[in-house]
């Protein structure tokens, strides 16, 4: 059985996980009052890491209000206006999405400008991208997070895009005029741009150091040349959170700490990115202090469950992203029952699925079987007290 002390340990860690709502896949303003509900479970588990909330639509000052009530009750709330200038593609107009930044801004809710898909050439000529920097200055924004496209072969079909997509197609690349453009644009109007998500969030919220181990990876992150706020509270963990092997132990995994002492950051710069194996959230060629999952037939969801637990670089040999559908539904061997819990490399999902989206032509949703994510990080330890329990009583 758990015991208490246990118990108390494992919530804490639980309850750090970064949690985006109703975003796999969907968009949280469609469905509202469920994403209420979801933040207002949150709200009553005590849950303290980041809360994404990431959407296209236009917030009005009624649901300003809410989302203020929440932070204001305690949620570590972080809006993600999605911002894109792919007219031809998307259904929702753009103009509100920067209007929301002001107006979250105004009520003191940490905020980023979220400029994904830049997707050559449909939104990358130098006129769009000098228009969104500038719609971007005009109303303050103070984080901006630029990602290229992600998706696969049927995706680009769907787009037809010219051969410049290639540079997008598996991890989300840039272009370097595109990098140029946004670069000389956050340094002219004193924006700061972020390359990853989880390095804009630590900024906003006033965090350290991300949650993800980007510090592993500076020349990729352009941490230096970004003139990263963090960059000098940015450190690579050396031990595990306490009580995260114990645990990771209980759902059945095979961990074995490793290179203790030693720090070989990688060397990889943006533009060469294609040319690595691994993914840099799981990148078992890094020579840092990590965890090695040794159990046969996980994933990266379960990978980057480890790595928000124990707050470490977890890995395991040869695992990388295969394109699989299922690639973020953690696999927790003690505990098969539980096959709801998701983890998509920035986030833990708690989310609903379904026609919830603006179906944008881009959206990866189609791809993917409608399952529910149900299941909060804190939730996950209640369920796993009861499997317990009724293995013991048969």
């Amino acid at each position: 059985m758990i015991t208490k002390e246990q118990k108390k340990k494992w919530l804490k860690l639980l309850r750090e996980f970064p949690v985006a709502v109703n975003n796999f896949y969907g968009d949280p303003l469609i469905q509202w009052d469920n994403t209420c509900e979801r933040l207002e479970k949150l709200l009553k588990q005590k849950h303290t890491g980041p809360v994404g909330i990431i959407t296209k639509a236009k917030i009005s000052d009624a649901r300003i209000k809410q989302l203020k009530d929440f932070q204001q009750r305690g949620l570590k709330l972080v809006v993600f206006c999605s911002i894109s200038e792919l007219v031809d593609f998307e259904k929702v107009p753009q103009e509100p999405r920067y209007q929301n930044l002001q107006k979250l801004t105004k009520a003191g809710i940490p905020n980023i400008a979220y400029v994904r898909p830049m997707t050559p050439p449909y939104n990358t000529s130098q006129k769009t991208v000098h228009k969104i920097i500038q719609s971007l200055a005009d109303v303050g924004a103070d984080a901006v997070c630029l990602a290229g496209f992600r998706g696969d072969d049927a995706l680009v079909k769907d787009m037809k895009p010219d051969e410049k997509i290639q540079w997008t197609m598996r991890v989300k690349v840039l272009t370097k005029d595109v990098y140029a453009m946004f670069k000389e644009g956050a340094e002219k109007h004193g924006f700061h741009l972020f390359l990853r998500t989880a390095c804009a969030i630590a900024y906003v919220l006033g965090d350290k150091a991300p949650y993800n181990p980007y510090y592993n990876s500076p020349n990729l992150c352009k941490c230096a040349e970004l003139k990263c706020p963090l960059i000098n509270s940015c450190k690579n963990p050396t031990e595990p959170k306490e009580g995260a092997v114990e645990f990771l132990k209980l759902l059945g995994f095979d961990v074995e700490q490793q290179c203790d002492g030693c720090l070989e950051r990688c060397s990889v710069e943006g533009d060469k990115r294609l040319g690595c194996l691994s993914c840099c959230t799981t990148c078992y060629k890094l020579k840092v202090p990590r965890l090695y999952i040794k159990n046969e037939g996980i994933n990266l969801g379960t990978l980057t469950f480890a790595r928000f637990l124990s707050g470490m670089l977890s890995i395991q040999e040869g695992m990388r992203d295969f394109g699989d559908k299922d690639v973020g539904f953690v696999r927790f061997p003690n505990f098969p029952e539980i096959d709801d819990f998701v983890c998509i490399n920035t986030w833990a999902a708690f989310a609903q699925h379904g026609k919830r989206c603006f179906d944008c032509q881009y959206c990866i949703e189609k791809y993917y079987k409608g399952r529910n994510c149900d299941t909060t990080p804190v939730d996950l330890l209640t369920r796993i007290e009861k499997i317990l329990k009724k293995r013991e009583n048969k």
